[in-house]
């Protein structure tokens, strides 16, 4: 089962912006492909339908899971293994 994950950043992205998609980058490689990664503006229609208010925001298979903060590497692999279930 493929794992969608957007991550909402402002813009220009700013420093946890930055910190959580490479969190996210980093933690989706170990899963070889059944992670995939788009970002988005936090300002964008796409944020508008998660009602996206706060930068970063992370959402998985359309949840948020975290937002205005930066998840460590622990956080984000444990909400990804949620998903899979």
């Amino acid at each position: 089962m493929e794992v969608i994950v957007k991550v909402f950043h402002s813009n220009p992205p700013c420093a946890k912006c930055k910190a959580t998609e490479k969190v996210v980058a980093e933690v989706a490689k170990e899963y070889g492909g059944k992670v995939k990664v788009v970002s988005f503006s936090g300002l964008s229609e796409e944020a508008d339908k998660y009602g996206v208010l706060m930068t970063p925001t992370v959402v998985i298979n359309d949840q948020i899971v975290f937002s205005g903060k930066v998840p460590t590497k622990e956080e984000f692999k444990k909400a990804i293994e949620n998903a899979m279930k």
